[in-house]
């Protein structure tokens, strides 16, 4: 019996030591603790939506690419959902000419190296040829990457009650 105590011991201990549970802080996607930039702005961020809403109207493929986030998710308000790659697609090919976009009411509220945009998404455009005014509702969340740069991560367009 004597000789089985330290293997007793040595199972407890293994045991022990595999079920505590080691307090570990949780990763937070807007850790700014390892980054070497600046705190974000709310300047740099409306700038970001400044240049998306110029991309708009003189859709680039190249731009767009470097101002959306490879995990774009992007909702209109008719309720259609696109990826990054078929809303670049549609922008540049698609039935929709934007020739001009504007964006008041705007607020920005920053959280980390995220920030939520909500503006009144207003635009004069033509559809298949055929001139179109819209003014809906936009939130979108822009991400600060790793070099600074605030891509669009996420638009969700709702409609707006008319105007009276």
């Amino acid at each position: 019996m004597k000789n089985l105590i330290p293997i007793y011991t040595v199972i407890f201990l293994i045991a022990a030591t595999g079920c505590k549970q080691h307090e570990k802080k949780p990763a937070m996607a807007n850790d700014m603790a390892t980054s070497n930039l600046p705190a974000p702005t709310k300047d740099e961020v409306a700038m970001a939506v400044k240049n998306f809403n110029k991309a708009m109207v003189d859709p680039d493929e190249k731009i767009l690419e470097n101002l959306c986030s490879d995990e774009l998710t992007y909702g209109h308000s008719s309720g259609l959902i696109q990826n990054k790659t078929e809303f670049i697609d549609d922008l540049v090919n698609g039935p929709f000419d934007f020739s001009s976009v504007e964006a008041p009411e705007q607020t920005i509220h920053l959280s980390g190296n995220t920030a939520i945009v909500r503006h009144i998404f207003l635009a004069q455009a033509t559809n298949k040829g055929e001139p179109v005014d819209i003014r809906i509702g936009n939130v979108q969340a822009y991400h600060r990457d790793d070099d600074g740069k605030w891509k669009l991560l996420a638009r969700q367009a709702y409609k707006l009650p008319p105007v009276n």
